[in-house]
């Protein structure tokens, strides 16, 4: 028999989410969450962090300066969010959030011979939005309609070596509107849900300055963030236990890359850049299954396996990752639930090769190198209040 939709299914909605993907394709974090939506209080609050931390290493470098010492790539990075949600009576709602939907850091030091190329690299976002569902009656379930809008922005920086011994660095960032459009057909009382969900693409015109010894100069570029589809499903399928899966392609191969040049140059590409960013990324794909159990009226357990397929064609090491997660839920009353989640995940190895740019221009920087299987692990908290 079903499990019915109760308090205690509540907490095994809670425990859904085991910790979020390590790396979900590209730089997503995986930090779109719309669950809160269709949480039961009529008021409900969530605010958690979660730390994640890859083992990347690259050897074997070698190319236009010659071979190099190994070096690691990837920086540990911390996410945070909080969201809000307000029940609009029985058939609708709306959430407020703030997320960092994307992320990507690594510190390369000056120990290595091509930090000409790259010192540090750091690639962050903010994205603060509003999103709501409105439902009507289908039969035993509900049909509901999503849609909603955010302040999205994103930050750049490269820092690398230039002659004779001083840095360069280039900061740019802009900011745009994002927007999401999707539906669900729920049955609450078998915890029962499937969501399909819609998020936009976001088109930027970055700008900011490249700092050397010599001063300052104004920089920009142009950089288009992908979209994505995400199709989400649930189900109570005995008393106490509930079973739930993902599926998630984004539109990776629209990131190919951003060259930055002088503010006000005629045509700014790869030949008149003078920093900027490469990826020559491919579409991807992420699925997730897994399944929850409650233990009693406080404690939940859920876990999850995530194959995250990489978007690397080569030119990052950007592989695919196989993660395990789990989540711990405590709930001491209906209005309080606490989560500890952890993830443990694989990145399968490979080689890259940078003596290439967009369109088979030679990199005056480039070089090549290898890479193991390699770990990533992460370990998050969160709270949710509902009134």
């Amino acid at each position: 028999m079903l499990a019915r939709h109760n308090y205690a299914s509540a907490i095994l909605l809670a425990a859904l989410c085991c910790g979020g993907t390590a790396a979900a394709g590209g730089y997503d974090t995986g930090e779109r969450d719309w669950s809160l939506l269709f949480d039961q209080g009529r008021f409900a609050t969530e605010a958690g962090v979660r730390h994640i931390m890859p083992q990347r290493t690259l050897s074997n470098i070698n190319g236009v300066f010659g071979p190099s010492a190994n070096v690691r790539e990837g920086d540990a990075t911390t996410l945070a969010h909080a969201r809000a949600n307000v029940a609009l009576g029985e058939h609708a709602a709306c959430m407020a959030s703030i997320y960092e939907p994307y992320a990507g850091h690594a510190t390369y030091g000056t120990g290595w011979t091509y930090a000409v190329s790259a010192i540090e690299q750091h690639f962050s976002s903010r994205d603060i939005g509003v999103t709501c569902r409105g439902a009507v009656d289908a039969g035993k379930g509900r049909l509901h309609i999503i849609g909603g809008v955010s302040y999205q922005s994103i930050d750049y920086e490269l820092v690398r070596a230039a002659a004779p011994a001083g840095l360069a660095t280039a900061k740019v960032s802009d900011d745009g509107v994002a927007w999401r459009i999707g539906a669900a057909f729920d049955i609450p009382e078998y915890a029962l849900r499937v969501s399909l969900i819609y998020n936009s693409a976001v088109d930027y015109a970055m700008g900011g300055t490249l700092t050397t010894a010599a001063g300052s100069l104004p920089i920009s570029g142009n950089l288009a963030m992908p979209q994505s589809v995400e199709l989400n499903a649930q189900s109570g399928v005995a008393p106490g236990w509930l079973v739930f899966g993902a599926v998630k392609w984004t539109d990776w191969s629209v990131v190919q890359s951003m060259a930055l040049c002088p503010t006000g140059v005629p045509v700014c590409n790869q030949a008149t850049a003078v920093s900027g960013l490469t990826l020559l990324w491919k579409d991807t794909w992420t699925v997730t299954a897994g399944a929850a159990h409650q233990f009693n009226d406080t404690v939940a357990v859920a876990a999850s396996f995530t194959w995250d397929q990489g978007a690397t064609q080569g030119f990052t090491s950007q592989t695919d990752t196989w993660v395990f997660g789990t989540n711990v839920v405590v709930s001491p009353n209906e209005a309080v639930e606490l989560t500890l989640g952890g993830t443990i995940g694989v990145m399968t190895g490979g080689a890259l090769d940078t003596t290439r740019l967009q369109g088979g221009i030679p990199n005056p920087v480039g070089y090549t190198a290898q890479f193991g299987t390699d770990m990533v692990y992460t370990v998050s908290a969160k709270g949710r209040v509902r009134f």
